[in-house]
């Protein structure tokens, strides 16, 4: 059985593979990260790097000086941003990044950062395979050079998607949530995911708007917060009449509003980044300018079903089975090239 050695910065991901279980505070990255190095496990030899784990309290330094002396015994090693940076490539053993997304606007604000991201995108260049998440950074990435980019789609298992009407209702009332009107999630409580827009957009309407995250970042909007499990924040996303994802960031994909597809909810989105190939392929509003969201919110509303059924349709494509054989075609295709 071939060895794949995956480096991580992250503990979580390193943690949660380890338990074979997600942990419940992972992002969006953690969990795809977590579900690619589950499914090799199926043909392959996974082991997490130690040596790539960033120490609390460790100096960037430090860590660098750990990495170069790294020589892991591999047939193919797989790794996050971080250790692209930081690490170096031995012979004979094949190399793929796992790239979500680039932050361009960070690699401008600093002098560490733009150093970090001019290095990271030189190295890309010459590694055997670069796995994306969308159509717009495969191009990205093949437009800085890199010769051999897949895109595998974020993937879920539709079946923990099916809420029932009796789990909306027991929700709503747990958390007072009003059926005088409309509710709309509009993501994470954060400036950069578009909260203080969206507010602002729909304040004066007679909607009702929640907000959520590991964190309120948001704390001065009057928008109702919530913290939750993952079981409750699918509920969430199947009883709100729609769910906006006005993120500003430049998106890999986003999960959010293909979670959101899958319970059956219109979503209205910015359109940013990766997030355009989804809400176009699901047949979503694409609203750039916040101005446009009393008006879409409004469509969004009155045309709900049929939002919901070219959503859920498109989504339904990208199940545990595809995501599961695109990795490992992927990886057998690179350890079976010369």
């Amino acid at each position: 059985m071939k060895k794949i050695v995956w480096q991580s910065k992250t503990h979580l991901v390193s943690d949660s593979f380890r338990d074979r279980h997600l942990s419940a505070s992972a992002n969006g990255g953690n969990a795809y990260d977590f579900y690619s190095a589950m499914a090799l496990r199926s043909e392959f030899d996974v082991q997490m790097s130690e040596v790539s784990l960033f120490q609390a309290g460790e100096s960037t330094l430090s860590y660098w000086r750990r990495m170069r002396k790294d020589a892991p015994e591999a047939d193919a090693v797989i790794c996050e941003p971080y250790p692209i940076v930081f690490g170096k490539r031995i012979r004979g053993v094949k190399y793929a990044g796992m790239i979500h997304h680039i932050d361009d606007v960070l690699g401008k604000s600093t002098v560490k950062h733009a150093w970090y991201f001019s290095r990271l995108k030189r190295r890309l260049q010459h590694l055997d395979l670069v796995v994306t998440v969308s159509k717009y950074w495969k191009e990205y990435l093949e437009n800085l050079g890199c010769g051999n980019v897949k895109v595998i789609y974020n993937s879920f298992d539709p079946e923990q998607y099916r809420i029932s009407n009796e789990q909306v209702e027991a929700f709503k009332k747990k958390y007072s949530l009003p059926d005088n009107k409309p509710l709309i999630y509009i993501g994470n409580a954060s400036r950069q995911k578009g909260a203080y827009e969206v507010y602002d957009a729909l304040k004066n309407a007679n909607y009702h708007l929640i907000m959520s995250g590991p964190q309120n970042h948001a704390p001065d909007l009057p928008v109702q917060y919530m913290k939750m499990d993952h079981a409750e924040y699918l509920t969430l996303l199947k009883a709100s009449s729609v769910v906006i994802t006005f993120s500003r960031m430049i998106e890999g994909w986003n999960r959010i509003a293909h979670e959101a597809m899958l319970c059956g909810t219109p979503v209205i989105g910015s359109g940013v980044g990766g997030m355009r190939e989804l809400l176009e392929g699901g047949g979503q509003q694409i609203i750039p300018d916040a101005s446009g969201l009393p008006d879409a919110v409004s469509k969004a509303i009155i045309s709900r079903e049929e939002l919901a059924k070219k959503g859920h349709a498109f989504v339904s494509n990208y199940n545990m089975k595809y995501f599961n054989s695109s990795w490992l075609n992927a990886m057998n295709e690179l350890l079976n090239t010369k």
